[in-house]
């Protein structure tokens, strides 16, 4: 028998799977916890991220509380199988690499201006197209976007 994070990390992979998401998801027992990482391995619309942070939201069974340096049972649930902690995040290889051609674009099309850290900025402004946060570049689809970035990590 599966253990709960095993069945979690299965059922995660089968929306993955009908999102045609392309990722590796991992479970992992240790000692007072568990975790399921989920790893994207190729880029996709922000608004496809967003809506799988939400949709999976529902297989972790609490949050942290750092203030309190405690776990917070909030999202406990029978019907499902969940886990303690749950990560979603690109793989890290393609993340960099398309941050990096991001931020080259980046730079030809926005003007900082004086800044005290122009490197941050435009490190952050790569960041806020990869992840759709700021709509700064007027008409610009996601397609484009990846064209730009034209990155697969297998």
């Amino acid at each position: 028998m599966r253990s709960e994070v095993a069945r979690c990390a299965a059922e995660i992979r089968k929306i993955l799977k009908d999102k045609n998401v392309k990722a590796s998801v991992r479970s992992e027992q240790f000692s007072m916890g568990n975790s399921v990482d989920v790893e994207i391995k190729d880029l996709i619309d922000p608004e496809v991220y967003k809506a799988l942070q939400e949709g999976l939201a529902k297989y972790q069974y609490g949050h942290f509380d750092g203030m309190y340096d405690i776990y917070e049972y909030s999202n406990s649930r029978e019907d499902i199988p969940q886990t303690k902690f749950l990560s979603i995040k690109y793989d890290w290889r393609l993340h960099d690499q398309a941050i990096e051609k991001l931020e080259e674009f980046v730079r030809e099309k926005v003007n900082l201006g004086v800044s005290n850290n122009p490197d941050y900025e435009y490190k952050r402004l790569a960041n806020d197209v990869l992840y759709g946060r700021d709509n700064w570049l007027v008409n610009m689809e996601w397609d484009e976007v990846k064209r730009l970035a034209n990155l697969e990590i297998s």
